[in-house]
C-alpha cells in the first residue's frame, strides 16, 4: 500500500513540477516585459508603505525612474523594519501578506531575518520541491519509464519558532513544513527527526542513517547543501559497524544523543533485522574505494538533489566517491535567504534559468566599479561576470546581495547563470584577488597531486606577517606522515601560482609571502557546525567556511590545529 501511495505522490509531485517548467518556458519568452511589469506592480502596491513614502515610489513609472529615484540598499536599511514586522507591525516595507520570516545561518556574517511574502513562498514551494521532481520525471521519461515511488533519505532538519507576526525558519525548511502531513510517504526519517523540537540535542547523522539503511527501497537522496550529505556518508564510513549492529538488534545505540522519551519510543517500535544488517555488512566490508557504496546498499537510488555548484563544487567531487559518477543530480538552483532566483530545468545541469516572475534584477559588470547605469537582463553578455542587485517580492528594493554570477547563455529572453562567489569572500593580500571558487579548484588540484582526501578546508589570508601570506587549513580523511606534511607548503604554493597568475610575480617581488599549510584535528568541521547549531543556526543553511574572514573564525580554527 505504501508503494501505491508513494507512486501516486511521486506522479502528482512530478506533474506539478512539469507544470512549473511549462510556466517558466512561457515566462521566459516574455521576460523583458515581465521585468517591467514587476517594477510597476511593486511600486503601485507598496507606495503607501513607510519605505515607499520615504523613497517616493509614487513617482516611479518605469525601470528608468526606478533606477533614478530609488536608492541602492543593504540589509542595514531593513533590519529595524523587519524586526518590527516580526512583532506584528504592517505596512513598513511591503503591503503583501507575510506569514513567514526566513533567517540566514550566520556563517557568512551577522544573522539576518528576512520577510517572505505569500508570492515568494509559493515560488519557493514550487521550485525547490516540485520542480526537482519534474526534472526527475523528464529524466525517467527519456529512459522510457515513469518515475518510481519516491521515498528517500533527507538530511533536512526543519525547525521554526513563532513570533507575533508569523513564524521564523530558514528558507529551505518551508517546502517541508508545508508538506509535513505527507512526510511518512516520501522520507525515511520519522517526523521527530525531520522536525526536531527546538533545543533538542540529537546525533542527526546517526539517526537519519539508522532509519534509512534498513530500507532497501530508498529511491533518492535529498539535501540542501551537499556538504551535509557528504559529511553524513563519511560518518557512515567510520561508524558502519555500530549502525549494522544496531539494525541487527533493533535498537538505538545508547551512546547516541537524543531525548530519552524518543529513545524509549523507537526502541519499542524498531524490530531486529539481522538479514538486512548482514547484507549491509557484506557491502561495507568490501570497502568504500573499489566501487561507490550507495548503489550497492541502495540499488533503487537513481537520483538526488542538493546545492553543489559554485563554491560547493569541491564537495560535489568528494560526494561522487560515495554515489558514483553516473547518478544524476538536481542542483536546486541559485537561491539566497532573500529570494529564489534561478533554477536548472534538467538533471545534471550547472546552468540556472533566472525566474523573471520572482523579482527584478539589475547587474553591475564586475570589471566596472560604478553603480551608475546598472544593466537589466536584456543587456547581459554571455561569458561575463556580474554583481547582482535584487528587488524581491517581499520588501527589499535594489538590494546589494553581494553575489557574483556568470552568464552562460539564454533560455529565450531569460539569462542562464552560474553562481561564482560572494564579494566578501575574495581573499586579497597584495592585489591578487583570489575568489573562493578559484580556491576550490586550487585545493582540488592539491588533493589530487598529494593523493589525499580532504574533509574540508579553509583559507586564512595572514596579514600579520611581513609580507602577508596565505595559510591553508585542511582536515584530511586519513592521518598524514610528517615527511609528507613537509612537502605540502611547496605543493600548495605551486597550485596557488597556477590558479592565479598574479601570485607568482608577487611572491618573487617580495610583496606576498610564501604559502603555509596547517593540518586540522579530526572532526574540526563537525565541531564548528555544532558551535553554530548551539548558537541557533539551522544546519540546513550552514555553508562551508572557505575564507576565514573574522577573529572568531580564526580563533576557532587555529585552536584546532594538530600539535
Amino acid at each position: 500500500m505504501i508503494d501505491i501511495k508513494g507512486q501516486i505522490l511521486a506522479a502528482f509531485g512530478g506533474m506539478l513540477g512539469v507544470c512549473e517548467h511549462i510556466k517558466l518556458n512561457i515566462y521566459s519568452r516574455r521576460a523583458n516585459k515581465m521585468q517591467k511589469t514587476c517594477v510597476k506592480r511593486l511600486m503601485r502596491k507598496n507606495k503607501s508603505t513607510v519605505y515607499g513614502k520615504l523613497n517616493n515610489f509614487k513617482d516611479v513609472k518605469s525601470i528608468e525612474d526606478y533606477q533614478r529615484i530609488v536608492p541602492l540598499s543593504t540589509y542595514a536599511d531593513y533590519d529595524e523594519y523587519v524586526w518590527r514586522m516580526a512583532n506584528g507591525e504592517k505596512g513598513l516595507i511591503t503591503n503583501m501578506f507575510v506569514r513567514r520570516f526566513t533567517e540566514s545561518s550566520g556563517s557568512t556574517g551577522k544573522q539576518k531575518l528576512v520577510p517572505l511574502s505569500y508570492w515568494a513562498e509559493w515560488v519557493c514551494q514550487c521550485f525547490s520541491f516540485s520542480a526537482p521532481v519534474g526534472c526527475a520525471v523528464k529524466w525517467f521519461m527519456k529512459k522510457g519509464r515513469p518515475i518510481p515511488p519516491q521515498k528517500g533519505l533527507l538530511t533536512a532538519e526543519t525547525g521554526r519558532r513563532k513570533v507575533k507576526g508569523g513564524t521564523i525558519s530558514c528558507l529551505s525548511s518551508i517546502p517541508l513544513l508545508n508538506l509535513r502531513p505527507l512526510v511518512p510517504f516520501f522520507a525515511t526519517s520519522p517526523k521527530e527527526v525531520l522536525f526536531p523540537e527546538q533545543g533538542a540535542d540529537m546525533d542527526m547523522h546517526y539517526l537519519k542513517l539508522r532509519f534509512a539503511l534498513p530500507n532497501r527501497k530508498t529511491s533518492y537522496l535529498g539535501t540542501v547543501f551537499i556538504t551535509t550529505l557528504e559529511s553524513m556518508f563519511f560518518y557512515m564510513e567510520e561508524n558502519w559497524e555500530m549502525l549494522c549492529d544496531d539494525i541487527e538488534k533493533g535498537i538505538i545505540n545508547d551512546s547516541i544523543k537524543m531525548p530519552e522519551e524518543l529513545r524509549k519510543k523507537y526502541n519499542k517500535k524498531l524490530r531486529p533485522n539481522p538479514k538486512r544488517a548482514e547484507e549491509l555488512r557484506r557491502e561495507f566490508r568490501k570497502g568504500f574505494d573499489e566501487s561507490p557504496i550507495i548503489p550497492r546498499i541502495w540499488p533503487k537510488v537513481e537520483w538526488m538533489y542538493g546545492m553543489g555548484t559554485g563554491s560547493l563544487a569541491f564537495y560535489a567531487k568528494k560526494l561522487r566517491r560515495y554515489i558514483g559518477e553516473d547518478m544524476p543530480i538536481h542542483y536546486l538552483g541559485y537561491t539566497a535567504t532573500e529570494a529564489f532566483m534561478a533554477v536548472p530545468i534538467e538533471l545534471n545541469s550547472f546552468e540556472y534559468v533566472m525566474l523573471p516572475q520572482n523579482g527584478f534584477y539589475e547587474f553591475r559588470p564586475i570589471d566596472c566599479d560604478s553603480y551608475d547605469n546598472l544593466l537589466t537582463i536584456k543587456d547581459l553578455e554571455v561569458g561575463k561576470e556580474y554583481e547582482i542587485i535584487l528587488t524581491n517580492m517581499s520588501g527589499f528594493y535594489r538590494y546589494r546581495i553581494e553575489d557574483v554570477i556568470k552568464v552562460t547563455g539564454f533560455y529565450h529572453q531569460c539569462p542562464k547563470i552560474t553562481f561564482c562567489y560572494r564579494l566578501n569572500q575574495i581573499a586579497n593580500i597584495s592585489g591578487e584577488k583570489v575568489s573562493s571558487l578559484a580556491f576550490d579548484e586550487i585545493v582540488a588540484n592539491l588533493s589530487e597531486k598529494m593523493d589525499d582526501l580532504y574533509i574540508g578546508y579553509s583559507i586564512y589570508p595572514d596579514r600579520s606577517t611581513s609580507p602577508g601570506h596565505y595559510i591553508l587549513l585542511v582536515e584530511t580523511a586519513e592521518p598524514i606522515s610528517d615527511e609528507k606534511k613537509a612537502k605540502y607548503n611547496e605543493a600548495f604554493e605551486e597550485m596557488l601560482c597556477k590558479g592565479n597568475v598574479s601570485v607568482e610575480p608577487l611572491i618573487k617581488s617580495g610583496a606576498l609571502g610564501h604559502c603555509e599549510v596547517k593540518f586540522l584535528k579530526h572532526g574540526t568541521y563537525d565541531d564548528y557546525r555544532e558551535v553554530l547549531r548551539k548558537r541557533g543556526a539551522n544546519l540546513n543553511q550552514v555553508k562551508p567556511i572557505k575564507v576565514i574572514d573574522n577573529d572568531e573564525k580564526r580563533d576557532f580554527f587555529f585552536s584546532h590545529i594538530q600539535g
